[in-house]
């Protein structure tokens, strides 16, 4: 029996051994950035836990770097190459965007070794920190701050003065977290007043550190706005046509696009009001946003995904412990095909074809080809595409299928409603019959065990 039982485990794993594995060259260059609205992420460190109250809505509820450190592992895994950080500047509300100082930490996150040790944890993996600056909103009690007042959550602010001096002060705090917790960058919210005194800002810190500039009354932004707005429309429910929305990005290189952020509604409640899932919707959604030119912004709790149920952005606590393994699975998936292909980062954008609201895109440069298909519609679509080639053929890496030449010469691309692929451009070999012939063996054989055995053990309870 245990001779019998060494066969069969030997066969299985020659069997899993056997199956071929798909490879994609290139280099990373661009990024998956994962926002953290630190007090609502995760409460690493309950020494800092000071004023929280985790039923009041406007209160701190705990979340801190230390939490941060804690899901690092997990960041990498799902492919995030840079973590993006709310405010954690000394401020009198727990968003952080009231800031009272920009070069002293709020005590509620923990303190600057605490940031150290996460830039240190982060770099070790390759990943970036980033932390969020804001000159359009600030505690109208800051040093530098201007006469007009708004509200923002609930919080009123002001914003930074278009001063000299104010400017000094900034880039004098930025440089404090470069030099104290060696941070990658800053995401800089600024006004339409700002413009100048951010491009004065980015000329005098220079190239070495990264900057994301992000309007906060203008559509044109490194954030891309227009595309959110248009996007979550689009892609909310079935039956909407992707062709303008990408037609608009096709020489777009340095733009971050995103769905959700801190400031607007959760994708998944704009789906679920429109009677869909919002799993496969958020399937949909992050194959495009991997796909196109530029960076990726995701806002914590996509993993579950998130929904608080009403038309205001979302400020509860991440619910990390639901993370649905789908979208999970989906999103490493689209993480290890950007960074292995040269196509997604730097190749050109070309609608080859529609079907209905299904699109199929070309990304490629001299060394790689990419086809990206999103079905968007409501049944299942066909997209034939004339490559001038029988010798090729498209494999998907999202989901594995293999599209070959047809008699007419076209390879047709079939996706089911609501789903998406990315297909690789590879020799044709036809059917692998050596693969085949081998696979048969090694089942065949494994069924020869299972009748023999089960022979056997039908003989010995016989006598």
């Amino acid at each position: 029996m245990n001779q019998y039982k060494k066969i069969g485990i030997a066969l299985f794993i020659v069997s899993i051994l056997s199956i071929p594995s798909i490879h994609i060259h290139a280099e990373t260059t661009h990024d998956n950035m994962y926002y953290i609205f630190v007090d609502r992420y995760v409460n690493g460190d309950s020494a800092n836990d000071i004023t929280i109250d985790i039923d009041d809505a406007t209160s701190y509820h705990g979340g801190d770097i230390k939490g941060v450190i804690d899901k690092v592992q997990e960041l990498k895994q799902l492919g995030i190459t840079s973590i993006n950080l709310s405010p954690i500047m000394e401020a009198e509300s727990y968003h952080g965007f009231d800031t009272m100082q920009y070069a002293k930490m709020d005590e509620q996150f923990g303190n600057v070794t605490d940031l150290k040790q996460l830039v240190d944890e982060a770099h070790e993996l390759e990943m970036k920190v980033i932390l969020d600056i804001s000159l359009a909103y600030v505690h109208p009690d800051h040093p530098y701050h201007d006469d007009e007042e708004i509200s923002l959550f609930g919080t009123t602010v002001s914003s930074l003065r278009t001063t000299e001096e104010a400017k000094d002060h900034v880039i004098q705090s930025m440089q404090y977290w470069i030099d104290h917790a060696g941070v990658d960058g800053f995401h800089v919210y600024i006004n339409e007043q700002q413009q100048a005194l951010f491009e004065s800002i980015k000329e005098q810190l220079g190239n070495t550190t990264g900057l994301i500039v992000d309007h906060v009354d203008k559509e044109t932004s490194q954030m891309n706005h227009a595309f959110q707005k248009k996007a979550v429309d689009i892609l909310k429910k079935p039956g909407n046509k992707l062709t303008d929305l990408i037609k608009e990005q096709t020489t777009e290189s340095n733009q971050i696009y995103y769905l959700e952020s801190v400031f607007t509604n959760r994708f998944a409640f704009e789906t679920m009001k429109e009677g869909y899932h919002p799993v496969t919707r958020w399937k949909l959604a992050t194959t495009l946003l991997y796909t196109l030119n530029g960076s990726s912004f995701l806002y914590q709790g996509i993993e579950v995904p998130m929904d608080n149920g009403v038309a205001e952005p979302d400020h509860r606590m991440a619910e990390l412990n639901k993370a649905d393994e789908e979208i999970t699975k989906h999103v490493e998936k689209l993480s290890a095909i950007k960074a292995n292909s040269d196509a997604l980062k730097n190749g050109d954008i070309e609608i080859v074809g529609e079907d209905g609201a299904m699109i199929v895109y070309k990304r490629e440069t001299t060394s790689e080809t990419m086809y990206i298909a999103i079905n968007n519609d409501e049944e299942t679509r066909v997209v034939p595409l004339t490559l001038n080639n029988n010798e090729i053929q498209l494999k998907g890496t999202l989901d594995d299928d293999i599209v070959r030449s047809q008699e007419d010469g076209t390879h047709r691309i079939v996706l089911d409603r609501e789903s998406s692929n990315i297909f690789i451009v590879e020799k044709d070999t036809g059917l692998n019959w050596l693969f085949i012939s081998m696979m048969i063996l090694i089942f065949g054989g494994f069924i020869g065990f299972i009748i023999a055995y089960n022979y056997k053990v039908k003989k010995a309870n016989a006598s």
